[in-house]
């Protein structure tokens, strides 16, 4: 099932379709799949649409607490 518009905005403080991994208003669980340490840089929405922010795996892993899940 699909998070409603409303329901992002309220768990995390931020629009559908830029929502960051990072300060929300209360801990949400944040899940990362390890297929991205292939990449040097990761970027992640920075809390707006138009707005992002380059970092790296490790960073993004030890800045949100995010679990490890292989999507395939």
């Amino acid at each position: 099932a699909r998070a409603t518009p409303a329901f992002v905005r309220e768990h995390t403080g931020q629009v559908i379709g830029g929502v960051s991994p990072l300060a929300h208003p209360a801990p949400v669980p944040t899940y990362v799949d390890p297929w991205l340490r292939r990449h040097p840089v990761v970027w992640a929405a920075a809390g707006h649409p138009a707005a992002v922010y380059s970092t790296t795996y490790d960073e993004l892993v030890a800045m949100t607490g995010a679990t490890e899940v292989d999507v395939e």
